[in-house]
């Protein structure tokens, strides 16, 4: 019981970096197959030590996580039933009410995330639901700045998975911007373009973009 406490502790690893201090990463992969070679054994290190697993998906993919455990050898319906595992698609959360709210959003990741009990959870977000919808992109990217807020207030590990073959390079400079952590060809690193959110928001406001805020937290 001991050793199982301790690896419950233990930092998360993921692409051969500790999730200590950040635990907010924006993952840029090219396609399911690298998404998932970096996602497998951060799955497996969550399921051996304990974690839960939180996935957003694809409506249309919502049994490729449970699948994906399945070829992991694990016994997928009985994390299911066991609430180590919870797969939640876009309509459930960033397209709830048919589209995406910021506010509405960040209320469902405090919910899911800080109002949480242990064990860790190990949140995976597929981010694709944003690749056709233009108009949302400044809301993201300061929903993406504003969640480090919320981030800062818990000990669970996020992972924002973005196909970098379905998002134009002004909007993957500035998602890089707000992750602490990126993933950039299989290797994860400290962000060096991050700003904190405070900082990032006040930017976007000189730029012409609208002002949000929600205190002066900062990640940890």
């Amino acid at each position: 019981m001991a050793g199982a406490d301790r690896a419950a502790t233990d930092p998360a690893t993921f692409a051969g970096g500790v999730l200590d201090r950040y635990r907010h990463v924006c993952a840029f992969v090219n396609g399911p197959q690298e998404q998932d070679a970096v996602l497998d054994p951060f799955v497996r290190q969550g399921v051996d030590r304990g974690d839960r697993l939180v996935y957003l998906v694809d409506p249309a993919e919502s049994a490729g996580p449970v699948n994906r455990l399945r070829h992991l050898g694990y016994d997928a319906a009985g994390l299911l039933e066991g609430h180590r595992c919870e797969v939640h698609t876009w309509t459930d959360t960033y397209l709830r009410g048919g589209h995406f709210d910021q506010d509405d959003m960040l209320d469902l990741l405090d919910e899911m995330l800080v109002r949480q009990r242990p064990p860790r959870i190990r949140l995976v977000a597929d981010m694709g639901w944003a690749a056709d919808r233009r108009d949302v992109a400044d809301s993201l990217i300061e929903f993406e700045a504003r969640a480090n807020f919320i981030h800062a207030r818990h000990e669970h590990v996020v992972i924002c998975s973005y196909d970098v073959a379905r998002f134009d390079g002004a909007f993957i400079i500035d998602i890089l911007r707000t992750h602490p952590l990126v993933l950039i060809g299989g290797v994860l690193q400290v962000n060096p373009f991050f700003l904190p959110p405070s900082e990032f928001i006040e930017e976007r406001s000189a730029r012409g973009s609208p002002r949000r805020s929600d205190g002066p937290t900062r990640p940890t």
